[in-house]
């Protein structure tokens, strides 16, 4: 090879190279964006199913540097005999989306006191209109959410089987494997290591029975270690963390 054709040969790939780098900065980009346009603690507005049938809920949604807490009841009444659902896990960037790794995959009620379906992934298109999002899940599943808080001063604990999350005021925790759940969300306010936590929507199961409350208060210890919840029930921080 004369100097001639290796300089040619390397303008050649210099020239593809830099192609290949102005084709993938508006993918990272949209990607990026996508991030940003989730982030925040959200409330649930609407779900449509893949059928196109409205299925009212109350939930909420916390997207927050990488992880993700959700739980919703669907309305109805009476409000004990609803069913409930929970996920919990870390989220990343995809191509005008974020793609969800949900680590409990809960599904709470009366008649089925508790489907736990283990991890589960899911794609998600994303649209965001000022303080609305919307959710379009691979399977057709729309929902949408309001944005309730920016999730600044988020606090997310990784517990052994979930999450637990201190954020704009609210008190959120996903926890749960096949043979327990404990899921729900509320405003608090703190004293110590005690939580008041009035509850906006809450289910748990011990595998035979669902409990469910809204618009109660429930007493709750957390010292860094270890969550106490009324009924005995202990849930322990990832490490000890």
């Amino acid at each position: 090879m004369n100097r001639t054709q290796g300089t040619s040969i390397r303008r050649t790939l210099g020239t593809a190279c830099m192609m290949l780098a102005l084709l993938a900065t508006p993918l990272l980009s949209r990607a990026e964006t996508s991030m940003q346009q989730v982030e925040g603690l959200w409330a649930y507005t609407g779900l449509t199913s893949s059928g196109g049938k409205s299925m009212p809920l109350t939930g909420i949604f916390l997207f927050k540097d990488g992880s993700f807490i959700q739980q919703a009841v669907f309305n109805g009444e009476p409000y004990f005999k609803q069913s409930a659902m929970a996920h919990s896990g870390p989220y990343s960037a995809i191509e005008g989306g974020v793609h969800l790794v949900a680590e409990q995959t809960l599904s709470l009620s009366p008649a089925n006191p508790l489907s736990s379906n283990g991890v589960t992934e899911h794609d998600l298109a994303v649209t965001r209109d000022d303080d609305g999002l919307t959710l379009v899940f691979g399977s057709g599943t729309v929902q949408t959410l309001r944005r309730i808080g920016d999730a600044a001063d988020a606090k997310i604990v990784a517990l052994e089987h979930g999450m637990l999350a201190l954020v704009d005021e609210h008190f959120l925790v996903v926890s749960g494997d096949d043979s327990y759940a404990v899921t729900g969300y509320g405003r608090y306010r703190q004293q110590g290591d005690r939580y008041f936590i009035e509850v906006i929507r809450w289910a748990e199961t011990d595998g035979a029975e669902t409990i469910s409350a809204r618009d109660a208060v429930i007493s709750a210890t957390y010292d860094g270690k270890t969550l106490r919840l009324p009924g005995g029930r202990v849930l322990k921080a990832s490490g000890g963390a």
